[in-house]
């Protein structure tokens, strides 16, 4: 008789006539493993399941001292002992009737075959699965990968194909800008200067007609002079360097106001308001200074001639951005011109002595703002006047 451990299968217990019978010195220094021929996986099992109803009569090949292998009848028992689970077994050798207990025990032993085959054949039937799953994953994400690989490959020959053609894009324009400064100014500048010359030969000729063509070529030859150098000047922006940094739009905007020619007539009216306080922004201050002017002369030239001008400068700030706003009591315009009025030489107005300019102003503001990302929008303002509102980031 002995005693097992459940949890380990250690001998921790046994009579001095099982300790005669197996020839050992000293069964408790053994593991049932080391006597047991069954495998590892099968003991354990068999442990799990002994005392339980139906399997508590066993056949197990033991191998004894001396190296002989007999065939054990073992009836067992679970129970508590000193806290722990354990097997208490009664053991008895079958030699007497070798025959019968020979028959239970291959009759257990292909029992634990039979169990032992049906787990490997699930198991390899689940590894075959898993093979063929993985094999199809890695089919599919490599199929994925060549596709996108494909693709990127495409999307790089495309933007090759676009770095290239804005590459020549650039150089047209650039070479364009210079044109434009040079080789478009010289002949405008020298029709004027021409009809400068045919103004003052005619001088109080009485030759009513040829006074006329002389003012009209003198007229259109400074208008084709100020669209060649607004055009130059659009076309220059991009090439402009731009010295982003903290700059006040107050700061700027006063400096545009008291010092340019072009808005001595809007100072001389004292139109001028600010709001409110004007934060700091991160922008260019040439460039902050170029919107300014544009806009304050737009206010000034299109002004109501029945009511005092006003103009008013304001500012809100949002989410890292800064909204100004500059607003009038001017002319106004309908709001489905107020996207057209953006564009280059959009004109509401006929081009004349009251009106003059080339329809560039809005859209060198909304080419300024562009590498902000800044948004130029036109809103109705006071007493059915124009309200123009752009964005520039805040100062950092």
């Amino acid at each position: 008789m002995w005693m097992i451990a459940v949890e380990d299968g250690v001998i921790f217990r046994a009579n001095p006539a099982a300790h005669a019978f197996y020839g050992y010195e000293d069964l408790t220094e053994f593991n049932i493993r080391d006597i047991n021929l069954l495998t590892p996986e099968q003991i354990e099992a068999e442990i799990q399941l002994a005392g339980q109803v139906g399997r508590d009569h066993l056949f197990m090949r033991h191998r004894l001292a001396d190296g002989s292998v007999k065939v054990m009848g073992i009836y067992t028992q679970r129970r508590m002992y000193e806290g722990q689970e354990v097997l208490l077994s009664s053991l008895y050798d079958t030699s007497e009737f070798e025959s019968t207990a020979e028959r239970h025990y291959i009759e257990r032993v292909e029992e634990q075959v039979d169990l032992q085959t049906a787990q490997l054949h699930e198991a390899k039937q689940l590894q075959m699965r898993l093979a063929w799953s993985a094999a199809l994953a890695q089919a599919v994400v490599i199929g994925i990968l060549v596709v996108v690989l494909l693709r990127l490959r495409g999307a790089q020959r495309e933007n090759r194909t676009l770095i290239g053609e804005l590459s020549f894009r650039n150089r047209e324009l650039e070479r364009l800008s210079h044109a434009m400064a040079h080789h478009f100014q010289e002949p405008s500048r020298r029709l004027v200067s021409f009809a400068q010359q045919l103004e003052r030969r005619i001088g109080d000729s009485d030759d009513d007609a040829s006074r006329v063509a002389v003012d009209f070529i003198g007229s259109q030859a400074r208008r084709l002079s100020t669209l060649v150098a607004d055009v130059q000047r659009y076309l220059s922006l991009d090439s402009m360097p731009q010295v982003l940094q903290d700059i006040s739009p107050r700061a700027v905007l006063d400096e545009v106001y008291q010092r340019d020619e072009q808005l001595s007539e809007l100072r001389r009216s004292n139109a001028l308001v600010i709001q409110s306080p004007l934060p700091d922004v991160y922008y260019d201050a040439k460039r902050l200074a170029l919107i300014f002017r544009l806009l304050l002369h737009n206010a000034w030239q299109y002004r109501d001639p029945q009511r005092p001008l006003e103009v008013r400068v304001s500012a809100l700030q949002f989410d890292g951005r800064v909204s100004l706003a500059i607003e009038d009591n001017g002319m106004g315009i309908e709001p489905e011109y107020r996207t057209q009025v953006l564009e280059m030489f959009a004109r509401l107005k006929p081009n004349s002595e009251q009106y003059p300019g080339t329809g560039m102003g809005l859209a060198l503001v909304v080419k300024a703002l562009r590498q902000v990302e800044g948004q130029v929008r036109i809103e109705v303002g006071p007493q059915g006047g124009t309200r123009i509102v752009f964005d520039l980031p805040a100062a950092r």
